[in-house]
């Protein structure tokens, strides 16, 4: 992705290939931004603004060549370099993420999982092993991974993650309850589930 781009817009850019990807299973050779807008509910506006930020151009008229717009995202948004990842952590939130095969549509592989409980090493999640969490250095090294998928309790979270760092991981997806604090030259992203749960739940409520 060479091209700066606002992180919101970022964020649609996966919802737009989706639709994408149903429209060319479904035989349609073009779609409108205002189609996209009209099954995102969202505004049409919205969508020709982000779609041309990646560069793209549709046809007057016409809109958006399904299968070209499909290939120009894929290589937009980095899903055609696969990026490998160690995943810490094989509770029930590390296995179930580890089983999610849609991971690899988007270009990630996690490779294999990590945890400091002696009966969970050497399980199989899948054709994915668990590792002892020591061990992680010598592959991160070896294998040379950056990033890294973090599934532990809160109250270890902040440990783990400095075991991390000092091991050679320069990039976080955190799913910890846990404020977390790198340094600068690492990148982290806090998936916060149970706060997603907590709006999710107000906006319940005010219907």
């Amino acid at each position: 992705m060479s091209k700066k781009i606002s992180v919101p817009t970022l964020k649609r850019l996966p919802n737009y290939y989706n639709i994408i990807c149903q429209a060319l299973e479904s035989g349609e050779k073009y779609i409108s931004s205002a189609k996209i807008a009209q099954l995102l509910d969202i505004d049409d506006t919205q969508v020709r603004k982000d779609i041309a930020a990646t560069g793209y151009v549709g046809k007057p008229k016409v809109g958006f060549d399904v299968k070209e717009f499909k290939a120009h995202l894929e290589e937009f948004l980095g899903f055609n370099n696969t990026k490998e990842a160690f995943l810490i952590g094989a509770g029930n939130l590390g296995i179930a993420l580890a089983k999610y095969d849609g991971f690899k549509k988007y270009g990630l592989d996690i490779l294999s999982l990590f945890d400091t409980d002696p009966h969970k090493v050497g399980l199989k999640v899948g054709k994915k092993e668990v590792f002892a969490l020591s061990k992680l250095p010598d592959l991160v090294r070896r294998m040379n991974i950056q990033i890294a998928i973090l599934a532990v309790p809160s109250e270890v979270a902040q440990d783990v993650t400095d075991f991390l760092v000092q091991s050679g991981i320069r990039a976080i997806w955190n799913f910890a309850p846990a404020n977390l604090k790198v340094p600068d030259y690492v990148l982290i992203s806090n998936q916060d589930l149970a706060a997603s749960f907590v709006v999710f739940s107000s906006l319940i409520s005010e219907r």
